[in-house]
């Protein structure tokens, strides 16, 4: 019989697999410096990042949990994560030459971090049953996941 832990390494190996097939994806300088990763890796690392957590936050909070409901919260949260790990390239646009000021930021990448923190220790165990809190939590996640990208280009957040 699996485990949760067998399942997640499983899962880890398999996305790290994924991974590697989408750092051809990031933009490189002259001298072989990641400048900027593009809109579809963005997706990628979101999506790799973001799903197991949702799942992992239904499966260690929910009072009640169940196989269909895991199916239909990581189903539901797809849109709210996609959404997230694009929208700070859709509010300041990588062509801008002011790109990466106020939402690109170390103090967005904080509140959204904290935002996650609290969804996923505080508001989550308290209302698991509603499944906007997942929807929420996924968009949360996917933005912090974009900022963390950005953080390991070179021109990093501002």
């Amino acid at each position: 019989m699996h485990t949760l832990l067998d399942t997640l390494y499983f899962f880890a190996k398999c996305m790290t697999v994924v991974l590697l097939q989408f750092l051809y994806q990031f933009e490189y300088n002259n001298i072989g410096e990641v400048v900027m990763s593009n809109r579809l890796t963005h997706v990628a690392v979101g999506f790799i990042f973001s799903v197991p957590l949702v799942g992992i936050s239904y499966y260690f909070f929910s009072n009640d949990f169940q196989y269909l409901r895991l199916t239909l919260i990581l189903s539901i949260s797809t849109l709210p994560i996609f959404i997230g790990s694009i929208l700070p390239d859709i509010i300041e646009r990588p062509t801008n030459p002011g790109h990466r000021k106020f939402f690109h930021s170390w103090f967005m990448l904080s509140v959204f971090f904290l935002g996650s923190f609290v969804m996923a220790f505080v508001v989550i165990p308290r209302y698991d049953n509603l499944l906007f809190v997942y929807l929420i939590f996924g968009f949360l996640l996917g933005y912090f996941s974009h900022l963390l990208l950005d953080a390991t280009t070179k021109s990093s957040l501002q």
